[in-house]
């Protein structure tokens, strides 16, 4: 573990050494800034008392390597579903006044246009995941998932979510 990682003090995380990317398999990473952190989790105790219920845990960062274009492709993909999501909802709520302007039209415009905002925010990470797909990269939990060192740390009885009380 210790030969392709390297464990970093300060700022409380795994650092990888091997340089290439896990995202596009192609192209090296150059900074450690661009590496995804995958954050994961392991229960230490659990309490359960007549009124109090309390867990402690771990927490670790591991680095995923990351080249600098992947990076910029993992952080417009999100930047670039919000802006689909008012462009739709603009549409919406101007499809209707351009055939007749009334307070009728405005009304009946604004609530469809609430709802498209609204589904719109509830599917943004499967809009960010598809934009991503398009580009022939992994997305940042697949490519965690495909790391040697995050695979130990699940073998190990690590996991994703936060443990709560």
């Amino acid at each position: 573990m210790e030969e392709k990682y390297v464990v970093n003090q300060t700022l409380k995380r795994i650092e990888p050494i091997e340089k290439k990317c896990s995202f596009c398999r192609k192209k090296e990473m150059s900074l450690m800034d661009s590496c995804f952190f995958q954050t994961l989790y392991l229960e230490q105790k659990r309490a359960n008392y007549l009124v109090v219920r309390k867990v402690n845990f771990n927490k670790v960062s591991i680095g995923v390597p990351r080249c600098e274009s992947c990076k910029s492709i993992h952080d417009e993909s999100g930047t670039k579903a919000k802006k689909y999501i008012f462009i739709a909802a603009g549409i919406i709520l101007v499809l209707p006044m351009l055939f007749s302007f009334s307070l009728d039209t405005l009304t009946s415009a604004i609530i469809p246009a609430l709802i498209v905002l609204v589904a719109g925010f509830l599917l943004k990470n499967y809009i960010t995941e598809k934009i991503v797909f398009n580009t022939d990269i992994l997305s940042e939990k697949v490519g965690a998932e495909y790391s040697v060192i995050v695979q130990e740390f699940l073998e190990e009885g690590w996991q994703y979510e936060q443990p709560e009380a």
